[in-house]
């Protein structure tokens, strides 16, 4: 009877000890976590300046993923932010010949190439401004209807098509977010006469009230759904867009045109009534775009009659692909390959300028070759 206590009293000091190394345990960890998140100093914050911005999706197994968001210092290639966007598991990820060729899918599923700078205009208008949102579509297996929504950093999805009412089964393709990350746009078909004729249209959902859908113009095809500016942002449906710095013009699909006032967006019959130049990889100043040309980059002032300068880059036998131009218009990033080899490159714009290639060390490595740069602001 006497030694009952003793071994109950040795019990709690076993446990007792147990839960205190535990507890120590559990201290030392966060305290470590927290001197790494201090060293590193990697934050959520993209609103910084002199910052490149990556994209890679990982998808699930057959379902959803992650879409990883980092920012870099263009100079040291410091990390400098990162944040993730988890996708519901009816998120479309895959391509699928019978449905448009979405953004998520061009980040999440890539042909040989990563993608280039006109899939990246497509690619940044999937996020909000700072990169809090962003759009998806989903697709429910069993009615096969598609709904926009949106992702938030926590992993929350918000389903902004929401339950449908006895009737047409939804199908809402190509989510983009407008830059204030007050809408979500989209296109939609419209059947004029079933089993003879369609019309796509472009429409939008507020994050904000019932989501009820905005329908804003029609379009000849769906394409990307780029969305340009900020105050208000403009829908353009092209395979490519960029908006000139002073906001006036439009690059795209290779044609430069006016951004036509008092419009909701610009469809594939207005770009084409453009000047064709034949560049597509984006505006070096209000004046002046980059062109492929053959691998080697030139600019271009878009002045009638005026032709490519002269080569930026050296002669060489790599296949060169632009994703995005500096601010100021005076550097870019594109990746080049050579045979299987895949590089990331920063170059000037100046004629004759000496590529530097961005070397696979620290945390940059771990990007693989299918990283999108989506930004450099």
């Amino acid at each position: 009877m006497i030694d009952r206590p003793r071994a109950t009293a040795s019990l709690l000091a076993l446990v007792l000890a147990a839960s205190l190394a535990g507890c120590s345990s559990a201290a030392e960890e966060r305290e470590v976590t927290g001197r790494r998140a201090s060293e590193t100093a990697i934050s959520a914050d993209f609103t910084q300046q002199n910052m490149i911005i990556t994209a890679v999706c990982s998808r699930g197994n057959g379902s959803g993923g992650v879409v990883n968001l980092d920012g870099w210092n263009p100079q040291s290639w410091k990390h400098l932010a990162h944040a993730e966007f988890r996708l519901p598991d009816t998120a479309i990820t895959e391509y699928d010949a019978s449905e448009p060729n979405t953004a998520v899918r061009r980040l999440c599923e890539p042909d040989e190439l990563p993608a280039d700078a006109g899939d990246v205009t497509a690619i940044r208008s999937l996020f909000d401004q700072d990169f809090t949102k962003m759009a998806v579509v989903t697709e429910d297996p069993e009615t096969r209807a598609t709904h926009v929504g949106y992702v938030d950093r926590t992993g929350k999805f918000t389903d902004l098509t929401g339950n449908e009412d006895f009737g047409n089964t939804p199908h809402e393709h190509n989510a983009a977010f407008s830059r204030d990350g007050s809408a979500v746009w989209f296109t939609y078909e419209v059947t004029d006469d079933p089993g003879v004729s369609t019309k796509d249209r472009i429409a939008s959902r507020a994050l904000a009230g019932d989501h009820k859908a905005v329908d804003r113009f029609e379009v000849r095809t769906a394409q990307h759904l780029v969305m340009v500016g900020s105050t208000p942002s403009q829908a353009v449906v092209a395979n490519s867009a960029f908006l000139s710095p002073d906001g006036g013009r439009l690059l795209a699909e290779g044609y430069v045109l006016d951004v036509p006032a008092q419009t909701q967006g610009v469809g594939l019959d207005l770009v084409e009534k453009g000047r064709y130049l034949a560049c597509y990889d984006g505006w070096l100043d209000d004046d002046t775009v980059l062109c492929g040309e053959n691998g080697r980059f030139a600019a271009l002032d878009i002045a009638p009659g005026a032709k490519p300068g002269p080569p930026i880059l050296p002669s060489n036998d790599h296949r060169n692909r632009a994703m995005v131009i500096s601010p100021d218009g005076r550097r870019f990033a594109f990746l080049s390959q050579k045979g299987a080899a895949m590089d990331y490159y920063l170059s000037d714009t100046k004629p004759g300028s000496t590529p530097q290639k961005i070397e696979r060390t620290g945390e940059f490595a771990t990007l693989g070759d299918t990283a999108a740069f989506i930004e450099w602001r």
